[in-house]
């Protein structure tokens, strides 16, 4: 009885310990889960792409298919007019009746006869998404909503955004204004350069001092991965700019940039033709499909990917023979710095990161250290992921004896030592058989006339 249970007792104690690694086991299922890109099948356009490493990480729906753009033309707009602008955005700016007349939708509700500045206009437009400082700029900067707006088409053909036709400011509806993924992203690019449209479109709320007809404006930020004034749920700290926005037939869109802790990896973030999801609690908001699925994205590639270090500055990456030294056989090389590589977090660097070394079968002595003497490439599969030069690690002396045999030997063994020697060999020749041929008329000339025939 005692045996049974001693064997009872360990066969349970067996049991509990084959049972705690499953725990782990599932953790690391999830880990990996969270290590998958996200698949966002709730919006028709999806584009994510790295500032950093100019690499485009997802796309979903094709790039150049023809879609509605909605507030995401309020990029162009703001761009076109800072530009024309010119530094002067303390312009002042009297609001008429016929501004007034083309502004639906999201407005900050101005006044005619109201005076503000551009830049005021360009804080409300981007920040609070209004469509009255959009029409308010297009009249300032360019005399009328026509003529700002051919400019916004010259602006995008200039940027490459070639595949895009804009009819207004606003992003208000228009069944013949249209855009692309592609020129969409192009104009993001473009004005991400911008440090001014940067500014402007990172302010999660602006206060517009009073002006003649109002008092000051608490303008807070439409976009609600950029604040959470309209919406809390949404708030992403890392994200530091551009827009969000909806129309009935363009559906949910946003366009964000986002950058890590560290501030070495910036992100694009575009999805358009998103939809909203009914929330499956009574009481609760309807899920926008363009935030959780730019929120789905950035937190995958926060996690999935990083700079890797792939050679270290002082790591000896190889050795090259060195001749005309008295003191070393071969002179080892390192990389002159740190190659880091943007790679995903899980790749193993060992296995699937690939050094290529280009340098010399051997060097001549001297070499100080620094002096490069290769190059080393960095490859991820098919896929170049950078140089870096090989440099010497010391300073190796050139051993003056060896250096004068090796010009001795370089001199013998030339074309011009050879040919000097045959031609000495041939003359040396040619002499002897001259003068052979000289010594033997002198002895036939000396034999008496009854001997020669």
């Amino acid at each position: 009885m005692r045996k049974f249970t001693r064997t009872a007792a360990f066969l349970l104690a067996v049991l509990m310990l084959f049972s705690l690694p499953l725990a782990v086991f599932a953790g690391d299922e999830d880990e990996e889960e969270k290590l998958e890109k996200p698949v966002l099948k709730n919006a028709d356009y999806v584009y994510f792409y790295n500032f950093e490493n100019d690499k485009v990480l997802s796309e979903q729906g094709d790039l150049h298919a023809r879609i509605y753009p909605a507030s995401s033309v309020k990029i162009l707009t703001a761009i076109t007019a800072i530009e024309a602008l010119d530094g002067d955005y303390k312009r002042q700016i009297t609001i008429t009746d016929e501004m007034l007349s083309h502004a639906v939708g999201n407005n900050i509700g101005f006044d005619a006869g109201e005076t503000v500045t551009a830049e005021q206009m360009l804080y409300c437009m981007l920040v609070n998404g209004a469509n009255d400082a959009a029409i308010v700029l297009a009249y300032a900067v360019s005399g009328s909503i026509d003529a700002f707006v051919a400019s916004m088409n010259d602006k995008a053909r200039e940027i490459g955004a070639i595949e895009s036709h804009f009819t207004n400011p606003t992003g208000m509806h228009d069944a013949e204004m249209y855009t692309s993924l592609a020129d969409t992203a192009a104009i993001a690019k473009y004005a991400y350069k911008n440090p001014y449209f940067m500014e402007i479109s990172s302010t999660q709320k602006y206060v517009m001092e009073e002006t003649n007809l109002n008092s000051y404006r608490n303008i807070y930020n439409r976009n609600c991965l950029m604040s959470k004034y309209y919406r809390a749920d949404y708030y992403y700290e890392n994200v530091i700019g551009m827009n969000a926005g909806s129309t009935a037939q363009a559906g949910y869109t946003i366009v964000a940039v986002a950058r890590n802790a560290e501030g070495t990896l910036t992100y694009l973030c575009i999805i358009m033709g998103a939809r909203s999801l009914p929330s499956v609690k009574a009481g609760e908001e309807d899920e926008l499909t363009n935030y959780t699925g730019a929120i789905a994205l950035l937190d995958w590639a926060f996690e999935a990917y990083d700079y890797r270090k792939i050679l270290s500055e002082g790591s000896v990456v190889c050795e090259i023979p060195i001749t005309l030294s008295s003191t070393a056989d071969y002179v080892t090389l390192v990389p002159e710095i740190d190659v880091l590589a943007f790679l995903p977090s899980d790749v193993d660097v060992e296995q699937d990161v690939k050094i290529s070394v280009t340098a010399e079968d051997e060097v001549s002595a001297p070499v100080k250290k620094g002096d490069i003497l290769g190059s080393a490439r960095v490859l991820y599969g098919d896929e170049e992921l950078g140089r870096v030069p090989l440099v010497a690690t010391s300073d190796i002396e050139r051993s003056e004896f060896l250096y004068a045999l090796e010009r001795i030997k370089k001199f013998t063994g030339s074309t011009f030592f050879i040919t000097a020697i045959v031609t000495a060999a041939v003359l040396t020749v040619i002499y002897i058989l001259a003068k052979a041929r000289i010594r033997q008329r002198r002895l036939t000339s000396r034999v008496p006339r009854q001997y020669k025939r």
